[in-house]
């Protein structure tokens, strides 16, 4: 099947002719909506210039910073001391008797040997401060040991 020129002339569209007005007001790029953010954005001012300004701090001491501190280290060590008297165990009161040291004797054995119910450790500080013992025990040393 053979089309002719002139069928195939009939089935293209026929062309109009367009008089030379414009189909739409064309703005100027100036005042496209994005433009005119971008010069807003661009006129106002920096960021940094609505910060509140901050002050410069100073580098001196202050004297009285330094008094009060002073103040309160002595306090608080005062505070400290007083409470380590206050916590501090009071020394053995009650009845004792006088051992005389042998050799291979020490404070903690001479401790194990006293009949009582509170702990070693307690006997033996007790047994330090009754008779003044700041190191080992000398044979023939008589020491004073609690008997409860």
């Amino acid at each position: 099947m053979t089309v002719s020129a002139t069928q195939e002339a009939s089935r293209r569209p026929h062309l109009e002719i367009v008089r030379d007005e414009p189909l739409a007001r064309v703005y100027d790029i100036q005042n496209a909506p994005s433009v005119r953010r971008r010069r807003q954005v661009l006129r106002a001012d920096d960021p940094s210039m609505r910060r509140h300004p901050v002050l410069v701090q100073r580098t001196q001491i202050n004297l009285r910073r330094v008094l009060t501190s002073g103040l309160a280290f002595v306090a608080a060590v005062g505070i400290a001391i007083g409470a380590g008297l206050a916590l501090q165990t009071s020394p053995y009161d009650g009845p004792t008797r006088v051992v005389s040291v042998s050799r291979g004797d020490s404070v903690w054995s001479l401790a194990q040997g006293v009949d009582t119910s509170r702990p070693l450790q307690d006997v033996v500080t007790d047994i330090e401060q009754l008779n003044d013992i700041q190191g080992a025990l000398q044979v023939g040393q008589e020491v004073r040991i609690p008997t409860r």
